[in-house]
Parts: C-alpha cells; sequence; structure tokens
C-alpha cells in the first residue's frame, strides 16, 4: 500500500546547477508514489521562487497536466491525482530540477 499524499522540499540552494547531482536532488524526494486520489504538497523551502510542472524538464516542455505557477520562498502548493500513471516535472526558471510522481 502506498500513500495517500506525499510531501516534496525544493532544496535549500536549489536555484543554482549541482543539486541534481547529488544523492537528495533537486526535489526531495526527487520520486514520490502515492495511491490515485492522493495528493503531493511541493514546499518550497529555498530562498529563491520555484515551481512545480509537469513535463519534460530536459526540454523544458510543459505538458499541461499540473502546474504550481509561481511559488516563491515560504510558500507550498498541492496536486491531487486521480489517475494511476507516472508524471514527470520540473522547474520552469530552473529545468535541472526534476522529479517524478508515480500514482498506483
Amino acid at each position: 500500500a502506498h500513500a495517500n499524499e506525499a510531501i516534496v522540499d525544493m532544496a535549500q540552494g536549489s536555484s543554482m546547477p549541482g543539486c541534481e547531482e547529488t544523492a537528495e536532488g533537486c526535489f526531495i524526494p526527487t520520486t514520490v508514489t502515492i495511491t490515485a486520489g492522493g495528493y503531493v504538497e511541493w514546499e518550497n523551502t529555498d530562498n529563491m521562487m520555484h515551481f512545480a510542472t509537469s513535463g519534460d524538464g530536459a526540454t523544458n516542455t510543459p505538458d499541461g497536466v499540473f502546474d504550481s505557477g509561481m511559488m516563491n520562498p515560504g510558500q507550498s502548493w498541492s496536486y491531487t491525482f486521480d489517475e494511476a500513471g507516472t508524471y514527470d516535472y520540473f522547474c520552469m526558471v530552473h529545468p535541472w530540477m526534476v522529479g517524478t510522481v508515480i500514482v498506483e
């Protein structure tokens, strides 16, 4: 059984390249697994603004499934995943920040 919710932190200092090469990644945790109908909450614990946007970070291409909009430091945003699948996401202004939500 998987959790109905997950919390993802936007890593301190992730606005600068390099976090993607650490064991923790830029979104902590980098991959979360939840049940369908559950939600993920992203918390911006960094001192720069960030996004959580579904799509391909390698090409900086959103896919339109979800988009947090700009999250200032200290803000959080959540999204409920109703359908099973694998959802890749990235930060629109820091595309090296990538993560995955697995919904089962």
